[in-house]
């Protein structure tokens, strides 16, 4: 047997700046990191599908950028 409470966020916002310090960061925390895992996954539905790149192509692809900086540095 379970028990449902519905509650407002202010009623639970008045709730959670009851907690010591210790709980109110720890809590914060583990919103911020669910908070950022939801922001990464709205923004990846919004990437263009790009096809696989290797890890040599992106070496490659590295080697190349910083050899052209080094020849032609600002």
């Amino acid at each position: 047997m379970g028990l449902t409470l519905e509650i407002s966020s202010d009623q639970l916002l008045n709730a959670l700046l009851q907690l010591s310090a210790d709980e109110k960061i720890r809590i914060a925390e583990r919103l911020k990191a669910a908070a950022t895992t939801e922001k990464w996954r709205m923004l990846s539905q919004q990437l263009p599908d790009a096809p696989e790149i290797s890890m040599e192509e992106i070496v490659a692809e590295v080697k190349a950028a910083r050899k052209q900086r080094h020849q032609n540095p600002k």
